[in-house]
Formats: structure tokens, sequence, C-alpha cells
């Protein structure tokens, strides 16, 4: 991880607006979303700390976060992804103010794009992650 950040050290592509917003971000913030860190290598307190909620219950911790590796395949991925780039909303968030990369999609739209198969899947992941997290209750008494 960098300490610092030369804005003029990114690739001319980049936005000006991004290149200073990037050389302001905690480094360990700048690693995952600018250097392109793997993010299993990042310790999750450091990224804690850094977002500062240093002490928070992590997701996985807590139960609020189900990982579901390879719930989607390579392809849909790809597909996925290269839409997110090449049509995504840049407007600033109300979080952090940064531009927040979001592609809306209605449910036919993302069958479209990854098919039908595929956005099954993620369509069942939130049934799975009740099952996962629900609490056994015994009949009253």
């Amino acid at each position: 991880m960098t300490a610092s950040l030369d804005p003029q050290s990114l690739p001319s592509a980049i936005p000006a607006g991004f290149a200073r917003a990037a050389a302001a971000m905690h480094p360990t913030v700048r690693s995952l979303l600018v250097e392109g860190a793997d993010p299993a290598t990042v310790p999750v307190d450091d990224l804690l700390a850094a977002l500062g909620r240093e002490g928070s219950p992590t997701a996985a911790e807590d139960g609020s976060v189900m990982a579901v590796p390879q719930s989607l395949s390579a392809r849909a991925c790809a597909a996925l992804r290269a839409a997110v780039d090449s049509q995504r909303r840049l407007e600033s968030d109300s979080v952090d103010g940064q531009a927040e990369h979001q592609l809306n999609l209605s449910r036919a739209a993302l069958e479209a794009l990854v098919g039908s198969a595929e956005a099954a899947k993620l369509w069942r992941l939130p049934t799975a992650f009740r099952a996962r997290t629900a609490v056994a209750r015994c009949a009253p008494a």
C-alpha cells in the first residue's frame, strides 16, 4: 500500500476529479478501490479503521452478509462488469460524496444481460439467506 498518491501518477484516461479523490483516500481504501488490491489480503479491521468504524462488528460476524462464491458464472460476471463499466451512473452518492458507479437494472434487463438461469441463481439468494439466518422458535407452551 502506498502512503500517499500523486494524482499525476494515475493513467491519463482517469478523470482529474477521480485522481484527486483517489489521492485523498485513506491508503487502505485506495489500495482496494484504485490500486486493485486483492480484498482477501486486506485485514477487515484495517478497513473498518480506515472507514472510521473501528471496533464495529464485521458483516460476517453479525450475520448480515452471506458470502456465496461463484454465485454467477465467469461469463455472467464479465457481462455484468462490462455493463456497469459502460452504462453506470457517476453521480456523487450521499455517503462519501464519490461517484456511485451504479447501474440500476430491472429484473428483465438483468435476465437479458446474464441469462435467465444465471439471474435465477440471484433470485434464490434471499431465500437461502433467510434459511441460513432463521432462528429456531419453539411452539408456545
